[in-house]
């Protein structure tokens, strides 16, 4: 148990560097290093993070447990519904059946590293752009889409995802 634990917290640590410096390399060895559990344990560490590093930036409305709670379940949730989004993009666009697994890891480790500077506020037209140049990297390396096919996918995806929150704000009224 205690040699399982240290390697997940290896391939943590791995997958922060090789994002950073290289991630057009580990978007291209994702598919042979990553499993399930990586996969997710990268986004549960990422998660944790980001809850806890968003309970920094002010007062809430909530206790502080309530409120890394939504954080955490905000960050776990937006990975997901992303994937979700980004797999059936994919699969209408390209014409390419991969596994949801495969379309879950590159949201995964591309959500992953910008949630480390996301939890900032201002910081979102950063992160953002980011994260959409590694999904790009994540769907051309990993999944070996031109870069133009890689481009449109990730283009409608986010088009969508503006779309349903844009849908979201008008449904439930903005809060401020």
């Amino acid at each position: 148990m205690f040699n399982f634990s240290i390697k997940n917290y290896q391939f943590y640590a791995y997958a922060i560097v090789q994002l950073l410096i290289e991630p057009g390399q580990f978007f291209m060895e994702l598919p042979k290093k990553s499993t399930k559990r990586t996969t997710w344990g990268f986004m549960v560490l990422s998660s944790l993070f980001y809850a806890a590093a968003s309970l920094l930036t002010g007062t809430h409305g909530q206790s502080v447990g309530i409120m890394g709670m939504v954080f955490f379940m905000n960050a776990l949730g937006i990975v997901l519904i992303s994937a979700v989004i980004g797999h059936v993009t994919l699969m209408m666009l390209a014409g390419k059946k991969e596994v949801f697994s495969g379309v879950l890891s590159i949201y995964a480790f591309s959500s992953g590293i910008t949630f480390f500077l996301s939890w900032l506020p201002f910081m979102l037209w950063f992160t953002e752009p980011w994260r959409w140049w590694l999904l790009y990297t994540g769907f051309k390396h990993s999944f070996g889409l031109t870069g133009k096919r890689a481009f449109w996918v990730v283009s409608v995806s986010v088009f969508i995802q503006v779309c349903l929150l844009y849908s979201a704000i008008v449904a439930f009224g903005a809060t401020g």
